[in-house]
């Protein structure tokens, strides 16, 4: 866990071909090649803009794998592996790493409202499955869940590999608290 992420993330859209029934991977690889060209720091491929949310399985996994063979290592990536269930969490972030992730970005599982014992869990899960640092990404319009400022902490002490955090609230307060990190 020794890569340090700075400066400006490139989130890379998800093309499709003009029917909408087919991934457009080479337009994918113009637009990585746009943003490392353009001087990005970082790639984060599926997440909010990349649809992460709406692939299948295989599509995810097709995304990923070329995202990850398209940056070749020249800058690090940051992958989205937020899913549903835990489990489906934890089955990407396996993936994610084994195709030469530098980090991962979670969110809450979304769909059922989950305590904050189970927040917790959710993250202790992925964290314990990989050797890879953790974006804990608190979007609550994507997610449905809002997480406080406590718990976020609370995650970031408990979980070792969780060393990021995404803020999408837009809170200025919030985000001032999250500074102490």
């Amino acid at each position: 866990m020794t890569t340090e992420f700075n400066g400006i993330i490139g989130y890379t859209i998800t093309p499709f071909s003009a029917d909408g029934e087919q991934l457009d991977l080479p337009a994918l690889g113009q637009s990585i090649e746009r943003l490392v060209h353009g001087g990005v720091q970082a790639i984060a491929p599926l997440g909010s803009t990349g649809e992460g949310a709406y692939l299948s399985d295989s599509e995810w996994q097709q995304v990923a794998e070329y995202s990850l063979a398209q940056v070749a290592r020249r800058v690090p990536t940051i992958v989205s592996v937020s899913d549903l269930t835990t489990a489906g969490a934890v089955r990407r972030a396996r993936f994610a790493q084994a195709h030469g992730a530098d980090a991962l970005m979670v969110l809450p599982a979304a769909y059922w409202k989950l305590s904050e014992a189970e927040i917790l869990q959710h993250y202790r899960a992925i964290g314990e499955a990989i050797d890879l640092p953790i974006m804990l990404y608190n979007n609550p319009a994507t997610s449905g869940t809002d997480m406080p400022v406590e718990l976020i902490l609370r995650i970031v002490r408990e979980v070792a590999n969780v060393t990021m955090v995404k803020e999408s609230t837009g809170d200025i307060q919030r985000m001032h608290k999250l500074q102490l990190l």
